[in-house]
């Protein structure tokens, strides 16, 4: 099991501040992609919530949790971590920190040889929030890859990965106008959203910004959780949508 209990704890003291630690070996760094989450969401849907976040939580019957979202660990030199078994079976270290911190992010890492040709790779949709497995599947966790040995995957990529929990695809598509809070409830499986927005205005604030332009070779994961997440691609440069990342799905 991958332990980070300790470097995190430490790292809760003071959110917005990286801390240092050493795991398996190898120094790392340890960071909170977005330190206060909850806040930045109360924040910029002020309008949209006369009383308050957790009213809004409980009227539209969608779960939130995250105070903060997004832990990234960065190791300085390539790692290769085991983070499931032959089973698909999840890290239950790492299935811990995903189900109280959103996506996990490893930078310079990979998975292990044995199993880094499992799962296939996909293209999202551009600004198209979705989920890729059902609440009733038993992998509902996704780890999407790049892969430092491949030879397309191994050069940085054109296009992001973003994330964004359940409650701000249901936030943006009242603020769009796309759906009737009167009556929207739950979440959907898919929105299209912040189409008519200025992306940086929102990344590091509400959206997860999944660059994957680390150094050529250089591993990058991150692990989500469909059920308390969507996910999306961006192209940044609208005429190159990037190659296919990995990804598998785990339970």
């Amino acid at each position: 099991m991958l332990d980070i209990s300790q470097p995190v704890l430490q790292l809760m003291q003071q959110p917005a501040m990286p801390v240092s630690a050493i795991i398996g070996e190898v120094h790392a760094q340890l960071s909170f992609v977005i330190p206060d989450y909850a806040q930045e969401i109360e924040q910029h849907y002020a309008d949209l919530l006369p009383s308050g976040l957790q009213d809004c939580i409980r009227q539209c019957g969608i779960p939130f949790h995250f105070t903060r979202f997004g832990l990234e660990v960065r190791f300085d030199r390539p790692v290769e971590l085991e983070l499931h078994d032959d089973e698909m079976n999840l890290d239950k270290g790492v299935k811990a920190l995903v189900d109280r911190y959103g996506p996990v992010v490893f930078k310079n890492a990979y998975l292990s040889s044995a199993r880094r040709s499992m799962g296939h790779r996909n293209r999202f949709p551009h600004l198209s929030f979705h989920v890729d497995r059902s609440v009733n599947q038993p992998t509902p966790y996704s780890i999407f890859t790049r892969d430092p040995f491949d030879p397309v995957q191994m050069e940085p990529r054109t296009a992001s990965t973003l994330l964004i929990a359940n409650i701000v695809g249901y936030l943006q598509c009242v603020r769009e106008r796309q759906c009737d809070p009167a009556t929207e409830r739950g979440t959907r499986t898919q929105y299209n959203l912040f189409q008519m927005t200025d992306m940086n205005s929102v990344f590091g604030k509400l959206v997860l910004n999944q660059t994957w332009d680390e150094p050529p070779g250089t591993g990058e994961i991150v692990v989500q959780d469909n059920r308390t997440m969507l996910h999306a691609s961006y192209y940044r440069d609208a005429a190159r949508s990037g190659y296919q990342i990995g990804v598998r799905y785990v339970g």
